[in-house]
């Protein structure tokens, strides 16, 4: 893994771009969850279990 600077050791345009990612991959997130969840009116997140829920966590972020 590489060397990550701290926030105090960042430049204001290393802060925003990480930020923007940060903000980016909690939308992405959000969308997934949603379309499992409401749009389809057959709520499929509310069924799985806390596991299938982290292991679906797990996979988003290795995709993200």
């Amino acid at each position: 893994m590489p060397y990550k600077k701290n926030y105090s050791q960042m430049t204001w345009n290393e802060a925003f771009e990480n930020h923007r990612k940060y903000v980016n991959q909690a939308e992405l997130e959000q969308q997934v969850i949603n379309h499992l969840d409401n749009y389809s009116g057959n709520p499929k997140w509310t069924k799985l279990t806390k596991d299938q829920q982290d292991d679906h966590y797990e996979i988003l972020t290795q995709i993200l």
